[in-house]
């Protein structure tokens, strides 16, 4: 649902319609230890509470992105002064000094491979998450509602969909998508139109509202046999053009169905009322339908007036976040608020606010990037994630699956993708760290509000899917379901420590880790991970 007006409007659709659109005083070292393990070379001193360390920069190549870390070996020496009373004929206080020295131990990370991704577990996948793909776009209009400016209306789609990051106030599909992929996915759009469809606008919200009528006693479809409007539409442009196109130019992944199809429809959007057919969502090819050996599956239907939101000359961002789920991703907000289950989503990003970057756990599900597995302490520096797709992902045991329960922890910046919508974001630097709860053992839920292939969700399971721990303590995205800038670690701030004491994982049980941010500068976030 578009929220970055700080708006929701609910879309319920059959079977898994996914609508949207939218805003952390020990004595004197008396031993110095130097240790070599790995590729890593360390030289640690102790001190009183202080960290130092000569470390050595380690450069790891994963799947193309340059991840730098350090760990670092440490020695702690302290004195301990035990005192003991003994009494015989004659009573005597004896005072023993004895020197303790205590080594810990700062491990190396694992960097995971073999792990399966999002698209790898879904039954069907739209748009693949890698690689060259082109999409079909079609630009519609209706005899009661015709495009009086065609020229025009096409050349700012194509802006829209094709378009450099200069051509356009945010980005394009295409250049938002390889900066958010780290130039992973090549997204290009082949756009037709326009097309008037054989029936006016009002014929298809008719159908529409019969489809969807449901009984008010027992909730159950009125009209089983109720034609599927968006698929009717579909079909006739299919028809259309199939002399012209060749749809398995369009199936990039061989799975026999065409990648992603985008239907731009010219009618007033239904922001507040009026037939939910006005919206923009993604969903499925209701009908079985073969042209060229291929079939529609995936696609997106969104009104043309998405693309001038915000007053701005051309405007993707609708188009960006119903790709997301083109690609199988989540929407991130609270459908239903006012339930009893978790509230205020994740607060921002492009899965929920439909603003600034994806959030690294969906660019981990899509295989963008690969996390830094750390289930040992260690000290780590953390590059900014727009740099090179650093991300932490803190486990107590890596079983070698991203369907778990775990942290993540980021160094966010307000740049890039985040630059524009930063005020929507976090207008400062500062560290991330999320809780994630991505177990899918239990399957699809078909009684859940929100049709996911995750146990959780953002809407109604127990816990979240996604959640920003906030470093205030404050609760504030639970209750106005947006970020502000103190929700952001900064150095000297600790989970675990001084930030959620008694910080659990969702069974009840305690962390028992502490995630320290010791320092941030420009560039880098140096994060001490202790196990305990």
């Amino acid at each position: 649902m578009k929220k970055i007006m700080v708006f929701i409007t609910i879309l319920s659709l059959v079977l898994g319609l996914v609508s949207c659109d939218f805003l952390l005083n020990l004595n004197n070292s008396t031993e110095e230890q130097t240790s070599s393990t790995s590729a890593i070379s360390e030289t640690s001193s102790s001190t009183t509470n202080d960290y130092t360390s000569s470390d050595t920069l380690i450069s790891t190549t994963i799947d193309s992105l340059p991840t730098t870390y350090t760990t670092t070996n440490s020695t702690t020496d302290f004195e301990t002064t035990v005192s003991s009373t003994t009494t015989q004929a004659i009573e005597t206080t004896q005072t023993t000094t004895t020197n303790i020295t205590t080594t810990i131990t700062y491990s190396e990370p694992i960097i995971p491979t073999g792990y399966s991704l999002l698209q790898d577990e879904l039954e069907e996948v739209g748009i693949p998450a890698s690689g060259d793909v082109k999409v079909l776009v079609f630009v519609v209009d209706f005899p009661d509602n015709l495009i009086t400016n065609p020229t025009s209306v096409l050349s700012d789609v194509n802006i829209g969909f094709n378009g450099l990051s200069d051509d356009l106030p945010y980005e394009s599909l295409n250049s938002y998508y390889r900066l958010s992929s780290f130039n992973k996915l090549n997204l290009t759009a082949d756009i037709f139109g326009v097309y008037t469809a054989e029936n006016d606008a009002s014929f298809y919200e008719e159908a529409n509202d019969l489809f969807y009528a449901t009984d008010s006693l027992t909730g159950e479809y009125l009209y089983d046999d109720a034609p599927h409007p968006d698929s009717d539409v579909i079909y006739e442009l299919l028809v259309y053009y199939n002399d012209l196109i060749d749809y398995k130019d369009y199936d990039s992944n061989d799975d026999g169905y065409i990648d992603g199809i985008y239907v731009l429809y010219n009618h007033e959007i239904s922001y507040e009322s009026g037939s939910d057919l006005w919206w923009a969502y993604q969903y499925y090819y209701w009908y079985e339908d073969s042209f060229d050996t291929v079939s529609p599956n995936y696609y997106v239907w969104a009104g043309i007036d998405f693309l001038y939101e915000g007053g701005e000359s051309v405007n993707a961002r609708t188009i960006i976040h119903e790709t997301g789920h083109m690609l199988g991703l989540d929407d991130y907000y609270d459908y239903y608020p006012d339930d009893l289950y978790n509230s205020g989503g994740l607060g921002t990003f492009m899965m929920d606010y439909t603003i600034g970057d994806h959030d690294v756990f969906s660019k981990i599900l899509l295989g963008w990037v690969t996390p830094i597995v750390i289930e040992e302490t260690m000290v780590i520096d953390l590059n900014k994630h727009l740099q090179n797709g650093d991300v932490l992902l803190i486990i107590d045991q890596w079983n070698n699956t991203i369907f778990d329960e775990y942290f993540l922890v980021t160094y966010y910046s307000p740049e890039g993708l985040n630059e524009l919508d930063q005020y929507y974001i976090f207008t400062i630097p500062g560290v991330i760290i999320l809780h994630i709860s991505a177990q899918i053992d239990n399957g699809y839920n078909l009684d859940s509000y929100y049709y996911s292939i995750f146990n959780n969700n953002n809407t109604d399971s127990e816990h979240k899917l996604i959640k920003i721990i906030e470093a205030d303590m404050s609760g504030d995205i639970d209750k106005y379901a947006i970020v502000e800038n103190s929700d952001l670690f900064l150095a000297g701030d600790g989970l675990g420590s001084n930030v959620f004491s008694d910080y659990r994982w969702y069974d009840g049980s305690l962390i028992n880790l502490d995630i320290n941010i010791i320092n941030i500068d420009e560039t880098r976030a140096r994060i001490e991970i202790i196990f305990y």
